[in-house]
């Protein structure tokens, strides 16, 4: 089992970053409470909000089994903070229509922008994250033999099974590939939150999946708990866990290779024996991309930046809170004749929520390139 790092420092910088988006929040109560009423009522709301930030981010680092209410209470709890997060900035759209609309005012912008946050947070969290896209998309791989042009696989990431993406929710995940009757389904990681309590949900969700030539993953940093265990309950009911090693398709390479940060990956390992064939392969951490570039396979598929949960609408790959960690943040990438795809993710870790990054079932069909 891996160590789990200390959220400490992660929860400390959370909690100034949310005390400091309270401003609009304060604004807006004094201009409608008055002085005196409207202190009280923001450092209640202070304390409501910051406070609790803490247990939100162990409830994370240390998914077990509660009460169904529990979760529940999260999620709202999750409408609130990110409401706080995003009134700044909806603060300051409402300022600029305020101006454009000559009836500039600092008070009304607050009242204005916070509400609209509040409308935005609650979209993002309660539907904007459960409203799945199935996408299609085709890829020219060169040199692809003439038996794979229209080869479909359907690609699936970072489900995050536990108490906030429950295993309800991956079973209609589950269902939604199936439908599309697929060559080959993969997984590339992150099936669970962290801990062992749900690897009985993991393992009875993948195990729905159905594709002719089989189902296959890789793991990814969350998936480092007992890890052992669970590849193989997964390899009894079907899904092969590919660490550093592959297997011929036919005339396909598919192969999958341990996380940079969990794991030890070796793809020298995960390519023997792949012959001239083409290579599909599975790593969680798009980073891995250039090496995979370097030792000449065809299409990397990967996940791990859940297209940073927050996004700008229709321009997923170009703005998005991923490009602050990696280069290839969602969607397809070339590097001469190597490409990566970066699945966007199906569940969530941190806040329960996503704006312009949604949830989605990818449907692959490789074409002669």
């Amino acid at each position: 089992m891996a160590r789990r790092r200390s959220p400490g420092r992660y929860i400390r910088f959370l909690q100034l970053i949310t005390a400091g988006a309270l401003a609009p929040l304060a604004i807006a109560v004094f201009h409608l409470l008055g002085l005196l009423a409207g202190s009280a009522a923001t450092v209640a709301l202070a304390a409501l909000v910051v406070a609790p930030i803490r247990a939100r981010v162990r409830f994370g680092f240390e998914d077990t089994r509660r009460a169904r209410w529990i979760p529940s209470i999260v999620v709202l709890f999750d409408v609130l903070w990110m409401a706080t997060v995003l009134a700044p900035l909806t603060t300051l759209l409402a300022a600029v229509a305020l101006f454009a609309a000559g009836r500039p005012s600092l008070a009304s912008a607050c009242i204005d922008g916070v509400a609209l946050a509040g409308v935005t947070a609650a979209y993002g969290v309660l539907v904007r994250r459960r409203w799945v896209i199935r996408r299609r998309l085709e890829v020219a791989v060169p040199k692809l033999p003439t038996a794979l042009d229209g080869y479909r696989i359907v690609h699936l990431s970072d489900l995050h099974i536990g108490s906030i993406d429950s295993r309800g929710d991956a079973l209609e995940w589950v269902r939604a590939a199936n439908l599309l009757e697929p060559d080959l389904v993969v997984i590339t990681g992150d099936m669970l939150t962290t801990g062992t309590a749900y690897h009985d949900d993991v393992v009875a969700v993948l195990s729905e999946l159905r594709a002719r030539d089989g189902v296959f993953a890789c793991l990814g940093n969350h998936d480092y708990y007992d890890e052992e265990s669970l590849c193989a309950r997964l390899a009894a009911g079907s899904v092969k866990v590919l660490r550093n090693e592959g297997v011929a398709l036919g005339e396909l390479f598919v192969a999958g290779v341990e996380d940079m940060w969990r794991g030890r990956p070796d793809l020298e390992a995960a390519l023997r024996g792949r012959g001239a064939r083409p290579v599909v392969l599975l790593a969680h951490n798009p980073d891995y991309f250039p090496t995979a570039a370097e030792a000449g396979v065809a299409l990397t598929l990967s996940g791990h930046t859940h297209a940073g949960q927050l996004a700008v609408p229709f321009l997923v790959s170009r703005a998005t809170l991923s490009h602050f960690v990696t280069r290839w943040p969602a969607g397809l990438f070339r590097d001469g004749d190597a490409q990566i795809f970066v699945h966007a993710g199906l569940g969530t870790t941190g806040p329960a929520i996503r704006l312009g990054a949604a949830p989605e079932v990818v449907e692959i069909v490789l074409r002669r390139g």
